[in-house]
Parts: C-alpha cells; sequence; structure tokens
C-alpha cells in the first residue's frame, strides 16, 4: 500500500468531507488533513487521486484542518472526530504502515552497516579478501531479508545499487593486484625453471641421483610458499612432478611396484588432506558456536526489539551455517573411511601383485632353461611324423576302449598289433630289463623270425598249466604275438626309461619343474607343450598297454583249463 490515501469522511459536525492521509516514515508520523466537500471539485478530487496519492506536484487547494498524529498499533489512525466512509481501508493502512516503518528502519540499519564497508573500502590502498568476503556476507543478509520480504522493494533496490558499487571497486582493485601477482609468477617461474632445468640436467646425467632428490624436495617446499598465478603453479607442479618421478625410475623405483605404491600414496596423501580439511571444518564450526553464544548472550542483554530481532535474524542465520558445515563434515568421516578400507585394499593387492611377479619370474627362468634342455634334444623330421601317427593310433585305441569293452579273447591281438607299430618307430633292438609287471627277464638274443624275442615270465597258476596251454596251436599263435609284444614294450620302456633317466636325476627336470610347476606349466609355448604332452601320452599309454596285455596273457591260460 501506498504512504498515500484519500477517502471520503465526516467531522465532528457529521460534514461531509475528503481525509488526506499521508505516513512520513522517518518520523514514524502520520499526517491527516481534511477538505470541506464545497472545495473539492471534480478536477480537485481527480488531482488527488492521480497525482497527489502518487506523490507527484500539484495544485491543491488549502485544507481547513491538518493534525499530525504518532503512528500507533493500539490507537486508531485517525482521531475520535473524525469518521471514515471506508474503514477498511483505514484498518489495512494502519497495519501495513507499522510494517513500512519497521523495515525502513532496518533498511537504515543495513544502509549504516553499508556505509562503514564503504568507507573502508574507500580507505584500502589495494586489495584485501576480507573486504570481499565482508562486502559478501552484508549482501547474503541483505538478500535473506528481500527473500523473507522482510526488506520492501525499493528499500532492496537502494541497498543493492550501492552494494554493486562496492563490488565494482573491488574487483578493480582485485585486477589490479593480478596484474601485480602476473608480474612476480612471472619472474617465480623463471627462478624455478632455472632450478629445475639443474636438476633435470643431473637427472638425464644419472649423477648424484640422491642429491638431486633432495634438490628437489626443497625447491618443492619453496614452491609452496610462493604465491604464481593459477596457469603457472600448474605448469610448474607438472615440471616438479615429473622430475621426481624420473629419479625415482633412474633409482631403479618404478615399474609395477611402484605403481601399486604410488596408488597407496595418493590415497594416503588424499587422507592426510583430507584430515586438514576436516581439522579446519571443525574449527570454522567451532568459531561459529562461538559467535551464536556472543548472540545469545547480546539478545538477552538488548532492550530493543528491533535490534533483538536482527539478533535473531542472525542467530538462524549462523545456526543454518552450522548445520550446513555440521552436514559436510559428516560426509568427510564417510568418505574417510572409505578412503582408509581403500588403502587396506590397495596393500593387499600389493601383497598379491608381488607374488605373482615372483612366481613369473621363477616360471620364466625354468621356463628359459626347460626350452634349453629340449632343445639339446633335438628330434628328426622323420621320427616326428611317425611318433605322431603312433601317438594317433594309441588315442584310437584308447577311445575303443572307453567306447566299448572288447572280449579278453579279442583284446590281445589288436593291442599287440598296435604295440608292434609302436615298437618299429621307438626302438625294436634295444635290450630288454625289466618287464612291465616287475618280473625279471633274461637278456634277449638278436630277433628273428626262425627265433623271436624272448618275452618276459609271468605269475601263473603252475608251470604245468603253461606247458598245457604252450601245446595248444592257437595258443602258441597268440603266444607269438605276445611275445612280439612283449619285445616292443620291454622296448619301449626301456627307451623311455632312458630318456627319463637323465631328467630324474638331482638337479635335473623333474626337480626344476616340481618347485615351479603350477607357475610354469601356463608359460611354456606351444612348441615344448606339444613336444612334453607326446612324451607323457606315450608314456602313459604305454604302461596302460603293458598291463592289459599282462591281464590277457594271464586270463588265457585260465580259459583254456
Amino acid at each position: 500500500m501506498r504512504n498515500r490515501i484519500a477517502v471520503w469522511g465526516r467531522d465532528a459536525q457529521e460534514k461531509r468531507v475528503l481525509l488526506t492521509i499521508e505516513l512520513q516514515v522517518k518520523e514514524n508520523i502520520v499526517r491527516i488533513q481534511t477538505y470541506p466537500e464545497k472545495v473539492v471539485t471534480d478536477e480537485v478530487y481527480k488531482l488527488f487521486m492521480e497525482k497527489w496519492r502518487k506523490g507527484q506536484e500539484a495544485e491543491l487547494p488549502e485544507p481547513d484542518r491538518v493534525v499530525a498524529r504518532e503512528l500507533s498499533v493500539t490507537e486508531g489512525l485517525l482521531p475520535d472526530d473524525l469518521k471514515a466512509e471506508q474503514t477498511d481501508m483505514i484498518l489495512r493502512a494502519q497495519t501495513e504502515w507499522h510494517f513500512h516503518v519497521l523495515s525502513a528502519k532496518l533498511a537504515e540499519n543495513y544502509k549504516a552497516e553499508l556505509a562503514e564497508i564503504e568507507d573502508r573500502v574507500e580507505r584500502a590502498t589495494e586489495y584485501s579478501s576480507d573486504l570481499w568476503n565482508q562486502a559478501k556476507q552484508f549482501w547474503q543478509k541483505v538478500q535473506g531479508q528481500l527473500q523473507d520480504k522482510t526488506l520492501l522493494r525499493e528499500q532492496g533496490n537502494d541497498i543493492r545499487k550501492r552494494v554493486d558499487t562496492t563490488f565494482d571497486t573491488l574487483k578493480k582493485m582485485r585486477d589490479k593486484l593480478n596484474e601485480q601477482y602476473k608480474e612476480e609468477s612471472t619472474k617465480q617461474v623463471a627462478a624455478f625453471s632455472g632450478l629445475l632445468e639443474k636438476a633435470e640436467g643431473s637427472i638425464q646425467e644419472g649423477t648424484h641421483l640422491n642429491r638431486v632428490f633432495n634438490d628437489l624436495r626443497d625447491i618443492q617446499k619453496k614452491f609452496h610458499n610462493v604465491k604464481f598465478t593459477r596457469e603457472d603453479r600448474d605448469a610448474v607442479y607438472k615440471r616438479i612432478d615429473a622430475a621426481f618421478k624420473a629419479v625415482k625410475e633412474k633409482r631403479g623405483q618404478g615399474g609395477a611396484s611402484s605403481n601399486s605404491g604410488g596408488a597407496v600414496g595418493r590415497i594416503e596423501s588424499r587422507l592426510e588432506g583430507l584430515k586438514k580439511a576436516m581439522d579446519r571444518m571443525k574449527s570454522g564450526i567451532g568459531r561459529d558456536k562461538e559467535d551464536l553464544k556472543f548472540e545469545h548472550r547480546r539478545i538477552e542483554r538488548t532492550d530493543g526489539q528491533l535490534e533483538k530481532q536482527i539478533r535473531q535474524a542472525k542467530v538462524v542465520m549462523i545456526e543454518s551455517r552450522i548445520n550446513s558445515k555440521q552436514a559436510k563434515l559428516d560426509d568427510m568421516e564417510k568418505t574417510k573411511a572409505q578412503l582408509e578400507k581403500k588403502i587396506e585394499q590397495e596393500k593387499k593387492k600389493a601383497e598379491k601383485r608381488a607374488k605373482k611377479d615372483a612366481e613369473r619370474a621363477a616360471a620364466a627362468a625354468a621356463k628359459a632353461k626347460i626350452a634349453a634342455e629340449i632343445s639339446e634334444r633335438e628330434v628328426s623330421p622323420e621320427e616326428a611324423s611317425k611318433l605322431a601317427a603312433a601317438a594317433a593310433a594309441i588315442a584310437e585305441g584308447k577311445k575303443a576302449k572307453k567306447g566299448s569293452r572288447v572280449k579278453a579273447g579279442d583284446r590281445p591281438s589288436k593291442q599287440v598289433k598296435n604295440f608292434i607299430a609302436f615298437s618299429e618307430i621307438i626302438t625294436p633292438d634295444v635290450p630288454v630289463t625289466t618287464a612291465a609287471v616287475g618280473a625279471p627277464t633274461a637278456a634277449p638274443t638278436e630277433a628273428s623270425a626262425e627265433s623271436p624275442a624272448p618275452v618276459a615270465d609271468v605269475d601263473t597258476p603252475s608251470t604245468d598249466t603253461v606247458a598245457a596251454t604252450a601245446a595248444v596251436p592257437p595258443a602258441a599263435e597268440e603266444e607269438t604275438l605276445a611275445e612280439k609284444a612283449g619285445d616292443a614294450i620291454a622296448g619301449v620302456i626301456t627307451s623311455v626309461g632312458e630318456a627319463v633317466a637323465p631328467l630324474r636325476e638331482e638337479g635335473g627336470f623333474f626337480d626344476q619343474a616340481s618347485e615351479v610347476f603350477e607357475s610354469a606349466v601356463e608359460s611354456i609355448n606351444d612348441t615344448v607343450e606339444d613336444l612334453t604332452d607326446t612324451a607323457k601320452a606315450v608314456y602313459q599309454v604305454a604302461s596302460e598297454k603293458i598291463a592289459d596285455a599282462t591281464d590277457a596273457v594271464d586270463d588265457r591260460p585260465q580259459e583254456e583249463e
């Protein structure tokens, strides 16, 4: 509502008069004037309503009565001898004008505070962050009052214009200071560049690395105490960091271990920074609590209602600031717990990584030694093709055996044929030392069609049973095949034994491979794996065939009985 209103009313003689009521905010006074109805023509009434109410100049008649009253909440706006026709407008004006007076007083207080800030800014010779923060905090308070609508828009606009002017002055001072900072920063960058170039040259030469590392630490300490622009600070920091990394690499501290250690170091550094930030936050909360206690004491000692209201508003603002900082501090506590947990995880990962690296190194060493030993025993292409064909034949025999078991009578002939082919590949003329079942065998003579190579004796129920079995022609034929199989099997065992013997010696292949077998088996190349797997398959299948042939020889005499 405006500070001027015009309404029709009646005086003590019940004569109709025009009542003009004006609020003088600074004096907290209501000025009332009356005009008789006869002097208020349509033109005069129009001037009152369109110009006078809006504060514009207008030629008006002289009032016949003027009354000045102090604005009060308890007493009426008009004296007792004057009555307005629109009483609701009078009541509304009385309520709103009281708020206007209080708001104007609050605005005057803010203007006085702003005048102090303006005076400090004018007397300042250079930019100060304290002045900027004071102006910023002041404007935040004013904004809070504007949002709560305790300040009128016109009052807020006046304060805003003055605050903008203050900020413009501070910005100009800051720009001037930034120019000085840039000049000083350029000089400091040149000085640090000279120090870093000297350190980088020593790093390239690889001499006196410990001294260079200590020099870099001194440079880093100086760096933190010098004011740079943001761009210059980033550039110098990157050079210092790169120099530290180069020194560590030259000193043998690089590699995967340094990466894992660097991860832990970065997290620990971040944790230290977080702890410092938490200390600063706690200190800020403590200062705010002290300010809060101070405001509460001032409220208790304050007699003025307006000042008390202002102090209460400050209390609300400080409490809000404390709550905000406490919420941030709680988040920092959670982040701290997460970082501590992450450090433990990184340390465990580093331990596992170091263990795996050691295993890989041992496996690589064993792999190289195994490859060297195997390369000494080269296999000719012809022997390799025959060995592959024999392995394929044995594999087919194993598949047939798993798919369906044949009768005992049919088993020896097929298996013996396989071993006859296998004996031709390996070495049929190797002397037999032991049989598959562990029984002693006689030294063979030169094999021929007329005198087949002797076969190992096998445990049988009795000597007579063996003789009776040998008298039967079919059995004799089977025994001939068995004898051939025995020669072949004995040759296989002897060849495999001779090939494996040097590997089983102390410090040989098996001793070395057993120590790192789990790690080395994944790293052996494809060629070594093919040769090793083929040898193992031949040895295993030979053992199985020996056992099957022995069972067949054992079963045959019993069936003939």
